[in-house]
């Protein structure tokens, strides 16, 4: 049983990151995701001027996807976190387009 107003519904989370193009740097953010044992669905990165431009889409419950989100800013190196939520599993992707240079 669980509390009242725990979601529980896989929905479907696109995480876009920034983080220092650095070694090392890819391995510690996929690495937050496999310790909670969640599946990538897509994993698309740039990198532009020094930083990796990342977008991870995944599939989980929005508790889990907060805990991930909070987990992801103390990763060393990196600079930036947004969270988005999509539909319900299945819905449209996320990708990231270069910049223009």
């Amino acid at each position: 049983m669980f509390a009242a107003g725990y979601e529980t519904t896989a929905m479907e989370w696109t995480y876009r990151i920034s983080a220092e193009a650095r070694p090392r740097v890819l391995g510690r953010i996929a690495q937050v995701f496999e310790q909670q044992m969640v599946p990538l669905r897509a994993f698309h990165m740039v990198t532009v001027a020094g930083l990796h431009e990342i977008a991870v889409t995944v599939d989980l419950d929005a508790e889990l996807a907060r805990r991930i989100h909070a987990k992801l800013w103390k990763q060393v190196d990196v600079v930036h976190v947004e969270l988005r939520e999509g539909a319900a599993a299945g819905g449209e992707r996320v990708g990231i387009a270069r910049a223009a240079e």
